[in-house]
C-alpha cells in the first residue's frame, strides 16, 4: 500500500458515515456496562476495565452532536492516542476500507452542518455515501479536557497525573 492510499475504520452513527485512521483504532467489542463517573462531561457513560487497564467509554453520537440509533449491531470501538484509550459506542462497524488523505474535502458544507466541525478533518466518499473523517486526537482534547482541568482529566482516568 503507498503512502497516499492508507487503511481506515468506518463506523456509522445516526445513520452518517465516519472514518478513522485503522491506526488509531486498537479493537471493536461488544458493548459492555462501563461504571458511572459522577460529575463526567456529557456523552461519557463511564469507565471500563480492559485487560487490566482503565479505559473512558463514552458516546460518538454525543460528542459529535448527531442523534444515535442503537440496536442489535452497536459497538464499542477503542480508540488510541498514545497510551491512552477511549471507547466510544458507535450504532454499527462498517468496515475497513482505503482512503487517500489527499481525497479529503477540507471545506466540504456537510462538515460545517456537523455539531463538531472541531472533532472532524475532512469529507470523503465510501462509494456513493460521504464519510465525515474523525479528527481522534481532537476528541481525546474533548474527553479529557488537555487544556488543564487535571482534577477532571484524573476522574476519567487519565493516566496523566
Amino acid at each position: 500500500m503507498s503512502d497516499s492510499a492508507r487503511r481506515q475504520l468506518l463506523v456509522e452513527v445516526g445513520g452518517c458515515l465516519f472514518a478513522a485512521a485503522a491506526d488509531e483504532v486498537r479493537e471493536v467489542m461488544d458493548p459492555t456496562e462501563a461504571t458511572p463517573v459522577p460529575g463526567a462531561i456529557q456523552g461519557v457513560l463511564g469507565l471500563l476495565n480492559r485487560r487490566g487497564k482503565v479505559i473512558v467509554a463514552g458516546e460518538l453520537g454525543t460528542f459529535l452532536g448527531v442523534e444515535s440509533e442503537p440496536g442489535v449491531e452497536s459497538a464499542l470501538v477503542v480508540f488510541a492516542d498514545g497510551d491512552r484509550r477511549v471507547a466510544l459506542m458507535v450504532d454499527r462497524v462498517i468496515g475497513m476500507a482505503s482512503y487517500s488523505a489527499t481525497e479529503l474535502d477540507v471545506e466540504s458544507d456537510l462538515l460545517e452542518a456537523l455539531g463538531a466541525r472541531d472533532l472532524a478533518v475532512g469529507v470523503g466518499h465510501f462509494g456513493p455515501r460521504p464519510y465525515i473523517r474523525l479528527d481522534v486526537p481532537a476528541i481525546f482534547a474533548r474527553v479529557f479536557d488537555q487544556a488543564g482541568d487535571r482534577e477532571r482529566s484524573i476522574r476519567l482516568g487519565s493516566t496523566v497525573r
